[in-house]
Parts: C-alpha cells; structure tokens; sequence
C-alpha cells in the first residue's frame, strides 16, 4: 500500500473499534481499517488513544505561541491503511481545502485536539484544527499554507 510520495505504510490487523462518544472526525476513501461502510469515524476517546503529537506554533490567529497536541496525520492514515495521495479536508460549515501528501509529507501535520492542555471546544476553532508547525518551517508561513490550517474540521476524503 502506499500513501503520499511512494511512502510504504503498515497496518494494524483487524477491524476499528465504533465510537461509544459522539463522533468528531469521519475518514472516507481508501481505507484498510473501517468502522462503517466505506469509512472510519472517531470519537475523542478513540483519537486520544492514537500516538499523540504536539507542535508549539505561533498561527496567524493567534496573538503568541500555543501548545497543541494531537494526532499526526500520517499516524492517522497509517492506523487506517489508507491509500491516496490527496486529501480533502472538510469542516464544521463546509469550507474545505485540498492536502496534498507529498507535498506536505515532510512536515508534521497535526490533528489538533486539545490546546496548551485544554480539549478544543467547536468555539476555540475544535473539535479538531489542523496545524502546521510554522514557527519552526517559516517556508510554511505564507496565505497558500494558511488556507490548509482548516479549523472545526469533521470530515477527511481520500483522493487518488
């Protein structure tokens, strides 16, 4: 299987757990590893129980540096057996925006669940943000990368 630029990924055996909390996140596409037909959905607890991350980042909505922590994509993806090289990135209202892998596979993405310590409620820009570490790749911070920080994000789809 392969993910993003010609990365090898492996997988877990088995089929994913349902959530038993009300569902955060939802992955669609290509994937191994599912818990409804034709995709993955998750609640918090479920995230949380993946390899947690975090990134200390300053964002351009943010007045100084917070603390996220989360799951990696690539840890997400992987757990999944997901296949693609893009991903469609969906929020809360709708807006999207379009990832793709092997451009951003050498950079940490982080599905950011919690702040500075703190669960992200749908008001602080939660349930999930995505965040990329710009303070520390300053090639990052620029209006073209902005826009893939999609915030209150619910929904990713897989893309060829």
């Amino acid at each position: 299987m392969l993910l993003g630029g010609g990365v090898a990924m492996t997988v877990w055996a088995g089929d994913l757990a349902p959530p038993t909390g009300p569902v955060v996140l939802t992955v669609s596409g290509s994937l191994e590893r599912t818990n409804a037909r034709h995709q993955a959905s998750f609640d918090r607890q479920m995230l949380a129980q993946l390899p947690q991350s975090s990134v200390t980042t300053l964002t351009p909505w943010t007045e100084r540096p917070h603390r996220y922590q989360g799951v990696l994509l690539t840890d997400l993806l992987r757990h999944l057996g997901a296949s693609g090289s893009r991903v469609k990135a969906i929020a809360l209202n709708d807006y999207f925006t379009h990832l793709d892998l092997s451009e951003l596979s050498r950079f940490p993405l982080l599905l950011a669940t919690r702040v500075n310590g703190r669960e992200m409620r749908i008001r602080d820009k939660g349930p999930i943000w995505l965040i990329l570490p710009l303070s520390d790749f300053p090639e990052l911070d620029q209006p073209s990368f902005h826009e893939k920080m999609i915030w209150q994000l619910r929904r990713l789809e897989l893309l060829p």
